[in-house]
């Protein structure tokens, strides 16, 4: 039985999900390193009423500049857009595929209120015809030169237009569609509701990928099992657990768990994210950077909670690099801070 269980996930590809603010390139890098990824996508690359300059994708997609548009590892990157004027949307999209881009993503998905008050990311999915005019014109501006994909969630403040948007995309010239399982007003509380991924993924003709808290093995097989999904796609589930992407590999390969990732390996890892952005960025940003990454392991890890909360008040970065490194002190008493009253 386990044997068809690994037969039966084998083929399903895994994205990396855009995170603004959070998944930069340098991120992509790290996160892609390790096997289990498939493909990436951007930052939103914002749109609103004119062309870029190339300045601007060269910001938000390096990997423009490469022999091929991919991490140093090989996986493929695609360049997201965000917007909702179909004919700007459409002359940034042709500047995009001047400038190499070899997939382009579009973002309904966005839950950010600044964001969505200037009509962009979720706030599309109230009107399906306006995620259709946005994929169409987008579709047609690269003339099935390269694929365009999109991301939603179920809705803006419900769940009634979801299929509606969902199609739409898949009419507009959508080749694959990411679903969210929530919808924007749900913003990330839990749970994320796979079975309407699934209800989408049934009737779509063009491959749907699940998406929404996946946080662990057990999780990525619910969300599977649930949504009918073969794909999924990972955003803070990879933040939380680096190694997560390669721990569903290998359980398919073999049936087998790997060990929970390492304190050790974390503090690692870190460490050299802290010592490539630190090439571009002043400390004070890199600091901010790495207690954001390690604000987003906490959630799942215990050691990394204990870190977290021992370490987050550090201004400066190498006294916040000594800290990730150092042996913990006092498990006990941080523990104990942060019992429930």
């Amino acid at each position: 039985m386990k044997n068809s269980v690994v037969n039966l996930l084998h083929n399903g590809r895994i994205g990396l999900a855009p995170m603004e603010g959070v998944i930069d390139a340098t991120t992509r890098d790290l996160l892609t390193r390790l096997p289990g990824f498939d493909w990436a996508v951007t930052e939103f690359t914002r749109v609103v009423d004119a062309c870029l300059p190339s300045r601007v994708f060269y910001k938000h997609c390096p990997e423009l500049n490469g022999t091929r548009v991919a991490t140093p590892s090989g996986v493929p990157v695609s360049l997201q857009l965000l917007g909702s004027d179909p004919a700007a949307l459409a002359a940034n999209a042709r500047q995009a595929l001047r400038l190499g881009a070899t997939q382009l993503d579009l973002n309904f998905g966005c839950p950010a209120k600044t964001v969505n008050r200037h009509d962009g990311g979720a706030s599309l999915l109230r009107d399906p015809e306006r995620v259709h005019a946005v994929v169409n014109a987008v579709h047609g501006a690269v003339s099935d030169k390269i694929p365009v994909t999109a991301k939603i969630r179920l809705g803006f403040a419900d769940r009634r237009l979801a299929l509606e948007c969902a199609l739409a995309a898949e009419s507009g010239g959508a080749s694959q569609l990411v679903v969210h399982g929530r919808t924007r007003e749900e913003g990330y509380r839990p749970p994320a509701h796979w079975e309407w991924v699934g209800r989408i993924r049934q009737r779509l003709t063009i491959p749907v990928v699940c998406n929404g808290d996946i946080w662990t093995l057990e999780d990525y097989w619910k969300a599977r099992t649930l949504s009918g999904c073969q794909d999924v796609m990972l955003g803070r589930g990879a933040l939380a657990d680096p190694w997560l992407a390669m721990r569903i590999r290998h359980w398919q390969a073999t049936g087998e768990r790997l060990a929970d990732t390492s304190w050790q390996s974390r503090a690692t890892l870190l460490a050299e994210f802290a010592a490539l952005q630190r090439s571009t960025l002043r400390d004070r940003v890199v600091t901010s950077l790495v207690k954001q990454w390690l604000g987003q392991m906490r959630l799942h890890h215990a050691e990394s909670a204990r870190r977290f909360h021992s370490l987050k008040r550090l201004t400066d970065l190498d006294a916040l690099l000594d800290g990730l490194s150092a042996p913990d002190p006092n498990p006990v008493a941080l523990d104990r801070q942060h019992e429930p009253a």
